[in-house]
């Protein structure tokens, strides 16, 4: 049974890759809106778990890595994700 990355981080998966982890990528469609209040490391433990959550539904007996990231800056979270304008 391999392992499967929750997850479609290109950072992540070469990370396994390097480790010489065998895996393979069901990335997780949940929202990944932050709640109101939530601090930056709630917001990240949160997604981490509904990914793995998410994935092991679909995968009941899987091995299954969900892990999040963010950015903050004086305690204010920052977007992490793509943004077509810059």
């Amino acid at each position: 049974m391999s392992l499967i990355l929750a997850s479609r981080s290109p950072r992540r998966s070469e990370l396994l890759t390097a480790a010489g982890i065998s895996f393979e990528v069901l990335a997780a469609d949940i929202d990944e809106t932050p709640l109101p209040n939530e601090s930056p490391k709630a917001y990240v433990e949160r997604l981490a778990i509904e990914k793995a959550t998410a994935v092991l539904r679909l995968r009941p007996n899987a091995r299954v890595l969900g892990a999040d990231t963010t950015v903050t800056i004086d305690g204010d979270r920052k977007s992490t994700r793509l943004n077509s304008s810059h």
